[in-house]
């Protein structure tokens, strides 16, 4: 024990910085699920290799079966950074295997024979890895490997530790207080784990012939399928995954835990620490997970393994049961410590199977040696958390808490009632929640969440980092600045294709809308014709020039098709003067250049490869002879995936002065009201940027053009560059066309998120390209 007294209120009284820093810790959390297929049947394909290995990847792995992906949260500091952790692995992992579906129940789905049941592949196949599944499948069979849950992991911080050490005397040293800070919170979370166990049981349902012994009190449903009656967790049962017989460790201090441990492997109860299947372990990230490992470097954290999944929640927990947890664990570390020796073990024992096999029934609890109507146990629990919970208001955890005490109360609000009653066959139930969360996934498919206001092709290449396994750190937010690392080598990446790999004297050429096409004529590529202005006077005066000439005006180095006005039709003074304004309005410097009449494509190159080719269709409107322009734009914008500043795969379509003038040209006006079935154009460029569509194409286009978009890249010395080509006939070699632009920061979103076509993957690829040795 830390003290004879060990309540900490007192201390936290005197110092007002512990209490400050009470609730910031560390957190992190293991999700499993295992993969089926449109019918519910356990998949039995290979773990998706667009992960990467599974000894390397540090967020996606296996379980115990290669269709069991565990997802792997980086440690966060607090509840809700580490929820958004897993809310954007489920939405990846979900994106990368769309074809198959994540059972969302902790209970196994159809299986196929025990011997069919694969176990998860390693390079190495006497990896220590795969020898321990070995062993599991011997000892326990492969079935009951497959129930799945969440594991909690959680650390005070080092800060606050170290303040604690100090004002409680310092005499042990700083890791040997450690040690015995999470014992004795392991040792109240053991013996309050009954209540967490009825608020998140999950799996009162499961299928014919999973398990090898009977439950006491399993029922039939009306559906096919069966039940623990009253029950809320088969996991957590005696039926479920537990160690052969109960392994009580011993809690008076960190040595006696050690040894406890150590004398259920030297009696061959089990093979390692690993095999130690309590509800809460003590663990040390820096350890081979081995006891001598924990022995020598002392605890770090601590691991709740009881967590069943919640099939009502995409992600397997609400954000709310984190915090409660939390506090909990808070509650843990303040509360005086009680006895808890074998006799008290087996009671706590005897609580966890009440809940599990009948706590609908809201069984009797032992509280210290003494049995409890669960609901006054209830309210002694809740009401020491209370306590605990006041001294903080970082979190509304008085709601929290009021939300459980009303679950206590009413049991047909728990998770496992609610499945229990619901009509539908266990298979059909977590069949239609698995595809509604890959539905949900799928939309969220373009952003990485906590992460929008970086720009979207950022996101896009940090999803494809986490899916293959590369450590990432973000250096400017603002400037979307982000370094990746893999097996050592470091690529430093800013905007998704800013990268090493390509100079800085190549992306000034691309950047500079004279120099390029210069450079591209030297190589005997087809440029527009055109003049470069510095005055908005010289510009005006030179109107004859370009009267009744089809003409773009444009600014000579902005991007994303800012500023850009195109007369193919012929155009006023007037016309011809606001198009100066406007251009002049985005650079010093402005180009008048010949129209070329066509298709306008953008090819994205990388590393001398063709990545993806769009055709770009002009922001544009559809008439339903009943709302006006504006109205109609109004509408169009409404889909989910436009939105500005490129943090969406689509713009929005603006009325702005270009927008304005290019209806002019047509006779129309905002008010107007188009024809049903009449398509209005607002833009003469098609940018996507300016509100256009983007249509893939990669796989249409003849091999002449995208051999001419290489030679273009090649001509500026760029590994990774868009090249937008005006061509009249793209199924045809050497019809006309026109290279018009080069772009050294491409927008890769318009590829990975077509308006329609294929998504290309295109942060994949760039990543590919940037760690070819490691990937």
């Amino acid at each position: 024990m830390l003290y004879k007294n060990d309540n900490l209120f007192p201390i936290l009284e005197q110092h007002a910085d512990l209490k400050k820093r009470l609730f910031s810790g560390n957190f992190g959390l293991e999700k499993e699920n295992v993969r089926v297929d449109e019918n519910g049947n356990l998949s039995l394909t290979p773990h998706p290799a667009i992960f990467g290995l599974k000894e390397e990847n540090p967020y996606i792995k296996t379980d115990f079966s290669e269709s069991q992906i565990e997802m792997i949260t980086p440690v966060s500091d607090s509840v809700d950074a580490v929820y958004t952790s897993l809310e954007n692995l489920q939405n990846i992992v979900s994106d990368r295997v769309r074809d198959e579906y994540l059972w969302p129940s902790s209970n196994p789905p159809i299986l196929p024979a025990e011997q069919d049941i694969p176990i998860a592949v390693y390079q190495d196949p006497n990896s220590a890895s795969r020898l321990y599944r070995e062993h599991l499948a011997r000892e326990y069979g492969k079935k009951v490997q497959l129930l799945s849950g969440i594991h909690y992991n959680f650390s005070f911080s080092d800060d606050f530790l170290e303040r604690l050490h100090i004002s409680m005397g310092g005499e042990k040293t700083l890791q040997d207080f450690k040690n015995q800070i999470y014992l004795k919170v392991a040792k109240y979370f053991m013996q309050n784990r009954w209540f967490l166990l009825y608020l998140t049981g999950a799996s009162p349902v499961y299928l014919p012939n999973f398990l090898n012994k009977t439950p006491d009190n399993e029922v039939s449903r009306e559906t096919p399928d069966l039940a623990l009656q009253n029950g809320i967790s088969l996991r957590n049962s005696h039926a479920g995954y537990k160690n052969k017989c109960s392994l009580h460790v011993d809690y008076d201090s960190f040595d006696d835990y050690i040894a406890s441990i150590e004398s259920w492997i030297e009696q061959g109860k089990i093979d390692s620490m690993r095999e130690l299947y309590n509800p809460i372990r003590l663990k040390n990230s820096n350890t081979d997970q081995s006891l001598a490992g924990l022995a020598e470097a002392g605890v770090e954290y601590i691991e709740i393994r009881s967590l069943d999944l919640n099939p009502f929640d995409p992600n397997g927990i609400t954000k709310e049961m984190l915090h409660f947890i939390h506090l909990l664990l808070v509650s843990g570390l303040l509360t005086e410590s009680t006895a808890f020796d074998q006799t008290q073990q087996e009671q706590s024992d005897i609580n966890e199977e009440r809940i599990a096999s009948n706590g609908l029934n809201k069984p009797d609890i032992y509280v210290n040696g003494s049995e409890l109507p669960f609901n006054q146990a209830v309210e002694k629990l809740l009401t020491e958390m209370e306590y605990v919970a006041k001294l903080t208001d970082a979190v509304d955890f008085s709601s929290i808490i009021e939300v459980q005490r009303d679950i206590s109360k009413n049991p047909e609000k728990t998770i496992a009632s609610q499945i229990v009653t619901t009509s539908d066959s266990f298979v059909s139930f977590n069949l239609e929640k698995a595809k509604t969360y890959l539905e949900q996934s799928m939309q969220n498919a373009y952003k990485l969440i906590g992460y929008e206001d970086m720009e979207l092709s950022t996101q896009i290449v940090l999803k494809s980092a986490v899916t293959k396994g590369l450590s990432i750190e973000i250096l400017d937010r603002e400037e979307n600045f982000i370094r990746l690392e893999k097996g050592g080598q470091v690529e430093y990446i800013k905007q998704a294709t800013k990268t090493a790999r390509d100079s800085y004297i190549s992306a000034l050429i691309m950047e500079n809308k004279v120099v390029t096409k210069q450079i591209l004529a030297e190589h005997n590529i087809e440029v527009p014709r055109g003049q470069n202005f510095s005055d908005i006077n010289d510009a005006r005066n030179s109107f004859k020039l370009f009267a009744d000439k089809p003409i773009v005006v444009k600014p000579k180095s902005t991007n994303f098709g800012i500023g850009i006005s195109i007369f193919k039709d012929g155009f006023t003074q007037e016309n011809y003067e606001e198009a100066l304004k406007i251009a002049f309005s985005y650079d010093s410097s402005v180009i008048i250049e010949t129209y070329i009449p066509g298709d306008e494509y953008r090819f994205l190159v990388i590393d001398g490869k063709i990545a993806g080719i769009l055709k770009r269709v002009p922001a544009n409107i559809t008439g339903d002879g009943t709302r006006t322009i504006s109205e109609l734009i109004d509408e169009k914008n409404l889909d989910p995936l436009r939105g500005t500043d490129h943090l969406k795969p689509l713009e929005i379509i603006q009325k702005g002065p270009e927008e304005t003038l290019m209806l002019s040209m047509q006779g129309f006006s905002m008010s107007d009201v188009p024809e049903n079935g009449q398509i209005v154009y607002l833009r003469e460029n098609s940018n996507i940027s300016t509100g256009g569509d983007s249509i893939d194409v990669t796989n249409l286009i003849h091999p002449y053009y995208q051999e001419l978009a290489i030679e273009c890249a090649k001509a500026v010395d760029a590994n990774l560059c868009g090249v937008d080509i005006i061509v009249s006939r793209e199924t045809l070699p050497n019809g006309p066309y026109a290279v018009i632009e080069l772009n050294f920061n491409p927008a890769i979103q318009i590829h990975s998120f077509p308006y329609q076509g294929e998504n290309r993957r295109i942060g994949d690829i760039i990543l590919d390209f940037l760690f070819k040795d490691q990937l």
